[in-house]
């Protein structure tokens, strides 16, 4: 055996090592197997006796030297007999291997950087059409919307779709147009809502207000800017509701909605730079459907259902002005009443001067004819009543159809102060015109010197003895630029004047600044009422100046072509 060890080892550089099936060496070519220990415990020995190749490196107690061990199995017909070991020293093998190994190195050399190069191909096969498709997303995400941004014609999308790269990224692109146009869409479908809505909302003449859940103010419409003093254009200030609205029937109208109640509707009063005016208040609460801002459109919020019985987030108030309605059914109560209180006194008089007649007043001369002098004074102050109140009502139902002619107005005014000159020439009152003779002014001069009459009727009334009345008229400028236009007829008097208090309510039907004088005097409480409406009924104005102790000033301003007839 360790002749055949010797002999296969002879012009190599390996040790041959023949080990019994115990572990024993049998032969070695470089050493004494007597004196070699048993290799049983030897790793690689260990795996070639279980019928495995063993590799092991480790220095040789045997040679002093590092050395590489292969060990394999080596059976016969009747079995596994022992193992085969081939051993090498280290420094032997690394020559050996050195030239395989730069063969190596240059063959992993070359497959990188054909990897490499064959990785940068299909990258950039696959990078640039996901560039252009990044590049397109992210112009979409930056380029502004709007009508303003003139940045594409209407109803063009951006294009999506890859004519290269691989099949997945061309049904990407071809999914991202489609969600392109989509988004294109609806952003037109909103922008058309926006600009309705707003049109709607500027358009509206109920004040519009909208508070979200921390009872901010986030939205006001022109007219709510308007009745509030808000700035009428730019972003909404982020007021409180009392800090916005100034009152506190609002503030605890929008505190019941929001809690719960549901649509409320209640009338109140907001005081202002114009006074008291009435409002019909309706406060619908907002669904919570997330955090409300600023900018976020009102509809994003539709009114909450009573029967959701979620949390609401805010809520929008609607203020319609009544306050015209208001005045209008006071005036109809206060003239209801005051037709009323008129009638009554003339009527119980003329019954009661009758009864007494029937009495056996009628065989009295005397008394008989103050009672009848008396009954028919009364009379005829109801005539003069239904009269002027059968005139407001043709004037109010005929204004529109009023029929004018060009008429001389130094003439319509002469006509009235003749009417009125022998009550004026009884208290010593000079009656004075000033009137161009060649003034004129399509007007209905019927109506035009009724007015005229009842003006100066009233200022004679009212003027102590031997102070004069005047009437003054003119072509006037309503507007600058507008030459002559406006008719202007005045009447002044020097009377005792009306109170500051009472000047507003002058042209108000049975309104009277003394009226046991008026009643007195035989006035019915509706002439200056006549005259408000004739004016309007000319498409004009009436107006009053007065101060107490110096006399009244009462001005007809009527258009001089006429009327302007509705459509």
């Amino acid at each position: 055996a360790g002749a055949w060890t010797r002999a296969v080892a002879a012009g190599s550089d390996f040790r041959v090592t023949l080990v019994a099936r115990d572990g024993r060496v049998v032969a070695d070519s470089g050493a004494d197997a007597s004196l070699m220990d048993n290799h049983a415990a030897r790793p690689e020995i260990a795996a070639a006796l279980g019928g495995n190749l063993g590799v092991a490196s480790r220095r040789s107690s045997t040679v002093g030297m590092e050395l590489f061990y292969l060990a394999a199995p080596v059976e016969r017909a009747e079995g596994r007999v022992g193992a085969l070991r081939l051993a090498l020293d280290l420094p032997t093998l690394e020559a050996r291997l050195a030239p395989a190994r730069a063969l190596l190195a240059a063959a992993a050399l070359l497959v990188g950087l054909a990897a490499v190069a064959a990785a940068a191909l299909w990258s950039r096969r696959i990078a640039r059409p996901i560039a252009r498709l990044a590049d397109a997303a992210r112009a979409l995400a930056t380029e502004p919307r709007g009508p303003e941004s003139g940045s594409r014609k209407a109803g063009e999308t951006r294009r999506f779709r890859l004519g290269e790269g691989p099949e997945e990224l061309r049904v990407l692109g071809a999914a991202v147009e489609t969600m392109a146009e989509e988004l294109a869409s609806r952003a037109r479908e909103a922008e058309a809502e926006g600009r309705e809505r707003s049109a709607i909302l500027d358009g509206m003449a109920e004040a519009l207000l909208a508070f979200d859940g921390d009872r901010r103010l986030r939205l006001a419409n022109p007219a709510a800017r308007a009745l509030f003093g808000l700035a009428p254009a730019g972003p909404m200030p982020r007021l409180g509701i009392l800090e916005a609205t100034r009152s506190t029937e609002l503030a605890a109208l929008v505190e019941r909605a929001t809690s719960g109640s549901g649509r409320l509707e209640t009338e109140l009063a907001l005081y202002g730079a114009e006074g008291e005016r009435w409002f019909q208040a309706v406060a619908t609460p907002l669904a919570a459907s997330g955090p409300l801002s600023a900018g976020e459109p009102l509809s994003s919020a539709g009114p909450l259902p009573a029967e959701t019985g979620s949390a609401p987030a805010g809520a929008v108030i609607v203020l319609n002005d009544i306050t015209r309605l208001r005045r209008l059914e006071r005036v109809r109560q206060d003239f209801v009443a005051n037709v009323s209180h008129e009638l009554r006194t003339p009527v119980q008089l003329v019954k009661g001067f009758a009864e007494s007649l029937r009495g056996g007043a009628l065989a009295e001369p005397g008394r008989a004819d103050r009672f009848l002098a008396i009954i028919e004074r009364n009379a005829g102050r109801m005539e003069s009543l239904i009269d002027d109140l059968l005139s407001l009502a043709r004037l109010e139902q005929e204004g529109a159809r009023l029929q004018c002619a060009e008429e001389r107005v130094a003439e319509l005014l002469e006509a009235a102060r003749e009417a009125i000159a022998p009550r004026a020439a009884q208290k010593g009152i000079e009656l004075g015109l000033d009137c161009p003779p060649e003034l004129a002014a399509r007007v209905n001069g019927g109506l035009v010197e009724q007015a005229v009459v009842n003006l100066l009727d009233n200022a004679v009334k009212y003027s102590p003895p031997g102070r004069p009345v005047t009437i003054t008229a003119r072509a006037e400028s309503a507007h600058s630029g507008a030459a002559g236009d406006e008719l202007v007829i005045e009447v002044r008097d020097r009377g005792v004047g009306i109170p500051a208090k009472d000047l507003p309510r002058v042209f108000e039907r049975f309104y009277r600044v003394d009226k046991a004088r008026s009643r007195e005097q035989g006035g019915t409480g509706l002439g200056l009422a006549i005259v408000r409406h004739i004016a309007r009924a000319h498409g004009g104005r009436a107006l009053v100046e007065s101060y107490e102790g110096e006399g009244t000033l009462f001005t007809l301003r009527l258009p001089l072509a006429g009327p302007v007839l509705p459509d």
